[in-house]
């Protein structure tokens, strides 16, 4: 927003009460020019102005709220501790939206300034009339005002504290309200000009300057030029001052008074602590806090009577443990970080979208409690992307639980710096880590911290998410639990990208090569990927789950069932609610995940039965897939306009594919034929995967009912509810589904979507489709062609068990093998049914049937009950004929 001219200085007019007949005309005083004008700076002053505040920031909603309050009633501003920069700032902001503009100030010493004082009056150091009185004027006419509650601490005075102000003009304001009909609105205002959090350590610089949360003139001052293009302003709710008389009216002025001073110092303290975070501790602190806590000593103590050791050295142990473990996030460096990070998304990216609205919910739920992000993973860019989007939006960035591979130098000291703590990917048998990661992560919950952690455990290769995992999940649940009054919340966040930068490392292992380590080496190949382009990327923000609310649902729970609803969760009740709790995020990340051009294109690309499409295929396909998609509810990137897929939206999608060499072109022009290399066709699949969670209810239904085989018989609504049960269950681990329905809403759901557009119709007791709409149902059951192959391949594998037990690395090389094999042979249609990751869920699933064991050492037998090779080829046929003619 471009500041406004600020208007032209004006001599403030006289009352009429002052000219009447018969009276000398009185000089103006400084409650007459507060009255009348608002303050107008000088012309330095307006460059000044121009200068520093227009690069201050300013929300749209902080606009909205104050345009509201001023049509509520008289508004007020209220600050914390006092500042002539900040009733600067806040003066120009109001002159440069057109809102109302300030008509008096406390305790500035404003006189001196045009308009307030003129001649000997602007050397005269004292006050023409009692502030109360002035602002009660102020207020009766309707004008704004401004008030700080306290000044800044003298030299030596406790550090925590301001001083109170001389006049109580909180109490003046209460008598106001009494007989006033408009209500006044105070509203917190608090402008961050520094993004470091206060210390609990204090520095002789606090003594002589003031600390952080109270600064002095000269602090501020420091702080403001150094930061003022980075400043933060925020709005706190405001309060009421008529409905607050109204019931608390046995009170007197001065009691109520007292109230609203805390409450409003704890309201503007709360959005500081949302933008900056709580108080900073040294890490070393922090874990010497750890290792006195009563809870841990009792591990240390079995500890060493397990280890035959003394207590001693087990507290050295978890004392070194705890230090590799530790953030050391460092203010500094996300400031010096943002800028580099600022190079590095404008060279890659084409921009990174973010969802403002959920923004807006984030900094509503952070101002009540600490937060627990749980974020998608696709990428090691994840680590970065969420912290980086909170940092520039104002809210303190969270501490993020990283795997200790990415504690190598030089990434781990980097990545330690930013927020990032290194916990071991497995605690098995290791009682002693387990317990310290646990109080680590109840210390950082207690602080006030913010954490984020990637609950599905690892990156996912395919563009789906993964199945949750719920060790450290539940360490967070456990720390909840113990923390009752702490109101953490649980916030689902999708990170979507167009590209992802590790496109190569995910088809080699999809293909079925090793995990290549994380590493110094991989390190220095970072810089490839600055030559190519990479899309936009998308951060968006799903429904907010507060713990008590989880809570409360397993207490609705128990009272339903006559139990007593305040005792203590047992432990079958604890993991229901970890479960619950993760299956939930699950959904709500696949729900705000963003459909972006090149999901759209990738699907249209790998259809069944196409070696390659045309351009005006693709210009006629990919809208029609868009349409689907915004049927189903789909959120759509901002490059599709609600579902609208513009020509030259998908050329540069195409264009984005064909710099990542995922795309083969063959002639220019609308005959242009679009193929995607064999070898590549894994890699565009995990595009595609991005935005297939979508279609996975109403695919189901429809390869059930048989579309895309000429010859299917109309089956009975029976018969198609359980063989979808039967493939739900199967693919338990490449899907997440709803979590707040059963599986009969959830198919009765689709099913009766179906139906109402026509896709099927019933014929008695039977489901049969329309010849018309055969094509449309035979697409959306073409969407899993894969899942059907590869399963069907991982079918015909553990017929090799009846030999004789496999490896899990053995049975999967065997897998592929075979799977490459039916491919050559065209016993399957595609190239990327022979997929690594779907093999490893299909034994995953089978294991679960009880067709399997795949043990905890690594070995893969058939099940005890499982006699014949039957089961295996019943399934290999049922998967075959799903896939259609």
């Amino acid at each position: 927003m471009q500041p406004q001219p600020l208007p032209p200085e004006t001599t403030p007019p006289r009352r009429d009460a002052e000219t009447s007949a018969g009276h000398e005309s009185p000089q103006p005083t400084r409650a007459d020019a507060v009255l009348h004008a608002p303050y107008e700076p000088g012309r330095l002053l307006r460059w000044l102005y121009a200068r520093f505040f227009s690069h201050i920031r300013v929300e749209p909603e902080w606009e909205r709220a104050l345009r509201e309050a001023h049509a509520r009633g008289v508004v007020v501003y209220v600050m914390r501790s006092l500042s002539f920069l900040d009733f600067l700032c806040l003066d120009f902001l109001l002159k440069r939206l057109a809102l109302p503009a300030l008509r008096f100030c406390n305790d500035l010493g404003l006189w001196i300034l045009e308009p307030f004082g003129k001649g000997r009056r602007r050397l005269a150091f004292r006050r023409q009339i009692p502030e109360a009185q002035a602002l009660c004027e102020v207020v009766a006419d309707g004008g704004s005002a401004l008030l700080f509650l306290r000044r800044p601490p003298r030299f030596g005075q406790a550090p925590r504290k301001g001083r109170r102000m001389q006049s109580d003009l909180l109490a003046a304001l209460v008598g106001m309200q009494r007989s006033l009909d408009r209500p006044i609105l105070l509203l917190p205002q608090t402008f961050v000009w520094s993004k470091f959090p206060p210390s609990r350590r204090r520095t002789l610089w606090d003594l002589l300057f003031g600390p952080r949360e109270w600064p002095g003139k000269i602090r501020v001052f420091f702080q403001f030029l150094l930061n003022y293009r980075h400043a933060v302003l925020r709005s706190g709710d405001p309060i009421d001052l008529r409905a607050l008389v109204h019931a608390e009216a046995s009170l007197t002025d001065a009691q109520l008074a007292d109230r609203l001073r805390m409450a409003l110092l704890r309201r503007i303290e709360r959005e500081r602590t949302v933008v900056l975070g709580p108080a900073r501790k040294e890490p070393a602190r922090l874990c010497e806090e750890i290792l006195r806590s009563p809870r841990l000593r009792r591990h240390l103590e079995a500890h060493a009577r397990a280890t035959g050791t003394t207590v001693e050295r087990a507290r050295a142990l978890a004392r070194r443990e705890l230090r590799r473990m530790a953030a050391a996030q460092d203010p500094a460096w996300l400031a010096w970080m943002q800028r580099l990070l600022d190079r590095v998304w404008n060279r890659i990216y084409d921009g990174i979208e973010v969802d403002r609205e959920g923004l807006e919910r984030v900094r509503a739920a952070a101002r009540d409690g600490p937060l627990v992000f749980l974020p998608s993973h696709k990428s090691h860019i994840d680590y970065l992307v969420l912290s980086d989007v909170l940092y520039r939006h104002g809210l303190s960035p969270p501490l993020v639980a990283a795997g200790d591979n990415l504690s190598f130098w030089p990434l781990g000291p980097v990545l330690r710096r930013g927020g990032a703590f290194f916990i071991r990917r497995s605690f098995k048998g290791r009682k002693l880590y387990s317990a310290l990661v646990d109080a680590y992560v109840r210390r950082l919950l207690h602080e006030g911290h913010h954490l984020e952690l990637f609950f599905e455990g690892g990156r996912s290769r395919t563009g789906k998410l993964l199945p949750p995992k719920l060790g450290l999940l539940s360490m967070i649940v456990d720390a909840c639990l113990a923390l009752p009054d702490r109101r953490i919340a649980f916030v689902p966040v999708s990170i979507g990208y167009e590209r992802i930068v590790e496109e190569r490392s995910y088809l080699h292992e999809a293909a079925g090569g090793d995990k290549r380590p994380e590493n110094l080496g991989g390190l220095l190949r970072a810089p490839r990927l600055l030559r190519s382009r990479y899309g936009r990327l998308h951060v968006r923000f799903g429904r907010i789950l507060p713990f008590a609310a989880l809570l409360d649902e397993v207490r609705a729970e128990r009272t339903t069932a006559g139990r007593d609803p305040d005792v203590e969760l047992s432990p079958p009740e604890r993991r229901t609610l970890v479960q619950r709790l993760g299956h939930r995020v699950a959904w709500e990340i696949n729900r705000v995940t963003v459909v972006t051009p090149s999901a759209l294109l990738a699907t249209a690309l790998l259809l069944p039965r196409r070696r390659g499409i045309t351009w005006s295929d693709q210009v006629a396909l990919c809208p029609r897939l868009a349409d689907e998609l915004v049927g189903l509810g789909a959120p759509m990137a901002s490059a599709l306009d609600g579902g609208r897929v513009r020509p030259e939206v998908l050329a540069e999608a195409v264009e984005l594919f064909l710099d990542g060499k995922l795309l083969v072109r063959h002639g220019r022009g609308e005959h242009a034929v679009f193929e995607v290399p064999e070898e590549r066709r894994l890699a565009v699949e995990y595009y595609k995967n991005n935005t297939l969670h979508f279609f996975v209810a109403h695919a189901l239904v429809a390869a059930a009912v048989g579309a895309g085989r000429s010859r299917a018989e109309p089956a009975t609504e029976h018969a198609v509810r359980e063989r979808v049960r039967m493939l739900s269950r199967l693919y338990k681990y490449e899907f997440s589904y709803r979590a707040d329905a059963s599986f009969d809403e959830i198919f009765d759901e689709a099913l009766g979507g179906l139906l109402a557009r026509g896709w099927l119709e019933r014929r008695a007791d039977r489901l049969a489709t329309p010849a018309e709409a055969a094509p449309s149902l035979a697409l959306y059951a073409s969407l899993l062609q894969t899942y059907f192959e590869s399963y069907a391949i991982a079918a015909r594998a553990c017929e090799a068990l009846f030999a004789r037990p496999m490896s899990r690395k053995e049975w999967l090389r065997h897998a592929l093998s075979l799977g490459e094999r039916t491919y050559l042979a065209g016993e399957i249609a595609l190239r990327e049914s022979v997929s690594r990751h779907r093999l490893e869920n299909a034994l995953l699933a089978f294991d679960g049937l009880g067709l399997v064991r795949a043990g905890d050492d690594g070995q893969v037998r058939l099940a005890d009950d499982v006699a014949d090779p039957e089961a295996f080829r019943t399934l290999d046929t049922t998967l075959r004929a799903l896939c259609g003619d």
